[in-house]
């Protein structure tokens, strides 16, 4: 596998990820800017690479990974400094390619995985979704997927966008399941921890036979006094009333299609 020099726009927890993945797999990080600086700095320290507050890129830089928010993504592009030579990435699910302004040499290097501070997900696992404009750059970002994560597969704008929202069901919304379970829970006076094991059962079962196949509960089983009464104990808030019944009939609605 090729070595590349690389340089990082952004030192959030994506970026945190990505640069001590490359740094452990031979690539040289050249760079690492960000606008507050600290970040950089520290982020910076742990690779040996130059830190700083302005979009200037290293004259021998390989790759530069644009790692920041996605409204960000197409200003950051434009006003950042680079060679002719050097490909510009950027991270984002849900960004064109096209944001980057370029032709030629550039790409999107996509991580199909939650970050959080403090919480690094094991890259080994991750797989990563590529884009690019020329083959050339598509080759590179290939090399990258599959040397630091679990694999690279193509996948344009339109796809990746409509991944990115599958990826949102998936993460975000189910997480926003939990923390709602939690307050209720707690409302009831019981230690929301106390529902971590059925947390971690779901999400075991959910692997090992597939979501559709793991869906339990009164919805799948039409049990509607069950439902009914699930409401009614949910009078104290409406907009929870309102989410359990949209959510139930969509079950409900879903298994009983998949029935007939």
């Amino acid at each position: 596998m090729a070595t590349y020099n690389i340089s990082f726009i952004g030192a959030g927890n994506v970026a945190e990820s990505l640069v001590c993945g490359l740094a452990a797999a031979g690539h040289r990080i050249l760079s690492i800017a960000s606008r507050g600086g600290d970040s950089a700095r520290l982020l910076a320290a742990t690779c040996g690479a130059d830190w700083r507050r302005d979009l200037t890129v290293p004259e021998n830089c390989d790759i530069l990974v644009i790692s920041v928010t996605d409204t960000a993504v197409a200003g950051v592009a434009a006003a950042v400094t680079a060679g002719k030579e050097t490909v510009i990435v950027h991270t984002a699910g849900s960004v064109s390619l096209e944001a980057l302004g370029r032709t030629a040499g550039a790409g999107v290097l996509y991580p199909l995985q939650t970050f959080t501070k403090g919480f690094p997900p094991d890259l080994r696992k991750v797989p990563f979704f590529t884009e690019a404009t020329d083959s050339r750059t598509l080759g590179m970002l290939r090399e990258l997927g599959e040397g630091i994560g679990s694999g690279a597969w193509e996948c344009d704008s339109e796809a990746r966008r409509q991944l990115h929202v599958a990826a949102v069901f998936t993460n975000n919304f189910s997480n926003f399941m939990m923390t709602t379970g939690e307050a209720i829970a707690a409302r009831a006076g019981i230690d929301p921890a106390l529902l971590r094991p059925l947390i971690e059962e779901t999400a075991r079962k959910a692997l090992r036979t597939g979501p559709e196949a793991a869906q339990t509960g009164p919805a799948v089983r039409q049990d509607k006094g069950t439902v009914k009464s699930h409401i009614d104990l949910l009078s104290f808030s409406p907009q929870y009333q309102k989410l359990y019944r949209l959510v139930s009939r969509m079950i409900t609605g879903h298994y009983g299609r998949n029935k007939r």
